[in-house]
């Protein structure tokens, strides 16, 4: 799974990688995106952790968090 910037400047990660780590269809996906069901945060790292940005998201009944460094490269993962 990689994180890409997008050429609008936002961040753009895979919607079939994410479905598939949330256990959900890219369609469900998208349609709980679609009805602001998705939540996704993006923070960016300081201190030691300057150049790592961490994704956030949240649905309604689970979640999924990545860690990437400044190339987009997933470093770790985690889903409730």
């Amino acid at each position: 799974m990689k994180l890409i910037l997008g050429h609008k400047g936002d961040w753009i990660v895979d919607p079939r990688e994410l479905a598939a780590r949330l256990d959900v269809r890219v369609r469900d996906l998208k349609r709980m995106e679609k009805r602001g069901q998705v939540d996704a945060k993006l923070a960016t790292g300081d201190g030691d952790d300057t150049g790592l940005s961490r994704v956030t998201i949240r649905l309604p009944d689970r979640g999924w968090c990545g860690t990437f460094d400044q190339g987009g490269a997933l470093l770790s993962e985690d889903a409730w």
